[in-house]
């Protein structure tokens, strides 16, 4: 007797029909499971705090009146990340690099207390910055074993470095609610260039380096994928369109305030890129490209919903610049109970980006006593600026600090410097020490180099070249140099924007012979090829490292001139 219960060969057939069916469907929609709920990922990112542990003041411009606010600082990025993670406890935290350089911070500590602060604000990875080499390979072992949080980077070689080979990944993979989602750290290729020791260190092409290790991941079975960059924004969008599998790149190095123009024109500010900047890889699927300005000034944060297939299918975004609640207009702080401060908040809250936090007073008193070791140096007066010392071609502190270098080396016929080397301007009134050293926070020597007329000129074509392929044609992005003079064509090409080069004889400017040879004094960053200038690195005359500081220089002569003012004699001159 058969029984009723057991499937005739029909049913059976029919039954396998259905699995072929739905095997079919599921491969079809790459693996989409149709009772799969999409799976959101909560990041918020960072970048270039460059060891700004207290607030800085940052100008907005609110119904068309300068206001100065106070942004940033680990005390209120923690308050900020702690109301973040009170909506969001899985929340991903990350970090585009440059933790250090640019404040007294890292002058007197040496890069250790800013990663003991990045460790409080609770970050999940960081990325190797250009800067994280200001000081050579010698310190990074220490501070990745002081850091709670792992360094990548997919594109350095460290294996002529040991001490640091052990201690960095190419990628991190973490469980966040169920799924693995993959940070791949890339850092920029310039850096051997654009800092001054990298060691052993080799840097390899950083798009080439983000597909092997997202076809290693891929092969893992990882489909939501990240890449932490220290490339800057518009190589970030590159890499986007050239790398198939990356979803996300959270990015840093060109400081890139990101955000919708409409909101933040409320408060003066001008995004370079709207948050996020979506890109197609070539495989068409969407990437979402991001950044965080610089400072610690913004937190972006995006809620991005995958598909089973790691599709983005939908995000929402957020850009966070916390800021104290005084202000100042004209000079004068705003008093809390005016239809001003009124009107201040009221275009904060507008913006949608500008919010107010409070310090949080754990993170505030850890700080407290490295803060006044900072006050306490940085307090010795040098000189009295009689007006603001603001950065331009021909203004500001770069001039000032070339002036300063033939002084303290008497035997250099002109002075040369890269824009990067001079870090902010002089506000109008006491110069301390403290601002000396932040306005040349690298500690470079001076080295004297002899160039002939033609390397001089084939230099300076160097470094317009690399400041405009980084920045654009902003004429502001322009050399530093004293006793030289010449005429820069920003839509020239290469090897013809520099002409009418001269350099001061006797109080006489004459036109620079190519076969000439010229005694020229510079900072050793720029003296080993830094910032393009490769003519420089392999001039093959007379050269010497006098073991001059430049921020040493240029203090003596802030102190020499005692009234500082702005220099007014046109070096450059720009043609656009």
């Amino acid at each position: 007797m058969t029984s009723s219960l057991k499937p005739s060969w029909r049913q059976k057939s029919k039954r396998f029909l259905w699995v072929i069916v739905l095997f079919l469907a599921v491969a079809c929609t790459g693996g989409n499971d149709p009772g799969y709920a999409p799976y959101t990922l909560t990041l918020v990112h960072m970048n270039d705090t460059h060891s700004h542990l207290e607030a800085a003041a940052v100008n907005l411009w609110i119904d068309d009146v300068k206001t100065t606010v106070q942004a940033g600082g680990f005390a209120r990025l923690k308050t900020a990340l702690d109301e973040m993670r009170a909506r969001h406890p899985h929340l991903l935290l990350l970090h585009g690099g440059d933790a250090v350089q640019g404040t007294l911070y890292f002058t007197l500590f040496n890069g250790d207390v800013e990663f003991d602060f990045l460790n409080l604000l609770g970050i999940d990875a960081m990325t190797f910055g250009n800067h994280e080499f200001d000081r050579g390979c010698g310190p990074i072992p220490g501070w990745i074993a002081r850091s709670e949080f792992p360094w990548l980077s997919a594109n350095i070689d460290f294996s002529g470095e040991p001490a640091i080979a052990a201690l960095v990944a190419p990628y991190l993979i973490k469980m966040i609610q169920g799924e693995r989602v993959a940070i791949i750290g890339l850092t920029t290729e310039t850096t051997p260039q654009t800092t001054l020791d990298v060691g052993n260190a080799v840097f390899h092409d950083a798009v080439e380096s983000a597909r092997v290790q997202v076809a290693a991941l891929e092969a893992l079975g990882i489909n939501k994928i990240i890449v932490l960059s220290h490339l800057g924004y518009e190589q970030d969008q590159a890499l986007a369109t050239q790398v198939s599998g990356v979803d996300i790149v959270v990015g840093g190095h060109s400081h890139s305030l990101l955000g919708n123009d409409d909101d933040m024109s409320i408060i003066g500010l001008t995004p370079a890129g709207s948050y996020p900047t979506e890109m197609s890889a070539p495989d068409g699927r969407r990437v979402l490209v991001l950044q965080a300005w610089q400072w610690g000034h913004v937190l972006g944060q995006m809620r991005v919903t995958f598909s089973q297939a790691g599709e983005i299918i939908h995000y929402t975004r957020r850009v966070t610049i916390p800021v104290g609640n005084t202000f100042v207009q004209n000079g004068s702080p705003v008093p809390p109970d005016s239809q001003t401060y009124q009107a201040i908040l009221a275009a904060l809250t507008a913006s949608g980006a500008a919010q107010i936090y409070a310090e949080n007073s754990q993170v505030a008193a850890l700080l407290a006593p490295y803060a006044d070791q900072v006050a306490q140096y940085r307090s010795v007066k040098v000189a009295e600026a009689l007006e603001p010392i603001v950065r331009g071609v021909n203004s500001g502190p770069g001039p000032l600090a070339c002036d300063s270098m033939l002084p303290a080396v008497p035997n250099a016929r002109a002075a040369l410097i890269n824009y990067g080397g001079v870090r902010r301007d002089l506000e109008q009134g006491d110069i301390t020490v403290g601002d000396v050293l932040e306005v040349m926070p690298f500690g470079n020597t001076l080295v004297l180099v002899d160039l002939t007329g033609a390397e001089l000129k084939t230099a300076l074509e160097q470094g317009v070249d690399f400041l405009i392929t980084h920045y654009g044609m902003d004429p502001v992005y322009m050399p530093y140099v004293a006793a030289l003079n010449f005429t820069v064509h920003l839509q020239a090409v290469y090897g013809l924007r520099v002409s009418n080069l001269e350099i001061l004889d006797g109080g006489t400017y004459l036109p620079v012979q190519n076969e000439a040879v010229y005694r020229i004094v510079t900072n050793a960053f720029v003296a080993g090829g830094g910032d393009g200038f490769t003519a420089i690195k392999n001039a093959t005359g007379f050269r010497s490292d006098t073991g001059v500081v430049d921020s040493d220089a240029f203090r003596e002569h802030l102190a020499v001139l005692v009234n500082v003012e702005n220099p007014t004699e046109e070096r450059i001159t720009i043609v656009p």
